[in-house]
């Protein structure tokens, strides 16, 4: 993936197990373009800000059949989950 670099910081050899340590560095908004729409993206970070964030709120300020796409779009990505919570479900990033 472009924007994205891969440290080894240190390699160990002991008992015929290798240990690696390594620090990866991912370009967010590299990631960003690729990966997500730009109402992907603004729905992302709005339940970033706000932490956890009903489906009933989001689609308040997004719209309800956008957001329930979106919604499932990110699930499937694997950024979100979202929990039953009475009629509507709680959303928060994984």
């Amino acid at each position: 993936m472009n924007g994205t670099r891969v440290h080894l910081l240190k390699a160990e050899c002991e008992n015929g197990r290798l240990t690696l340590l390594i620090r990866i560095e991912i370009d967010l908004e590299h990631a960003y373009k690729v990966e997500l729409t730009k109402l992907e993206r603004d729905v992302l970070e709005f339940i970033l800000r706000n932490g956890e964030v009903t489906q009933k709120k989001l689609a308040e300020i997004f719209g309800r059949v956008k957001t329930c796409r979106i919604i499932k779009n990110l699930e499937k990505k694997g950024l979100i989950e979202r929990k039953k919570n009475g009629r509507t479900y709680i959303v928060k990033v994984v």
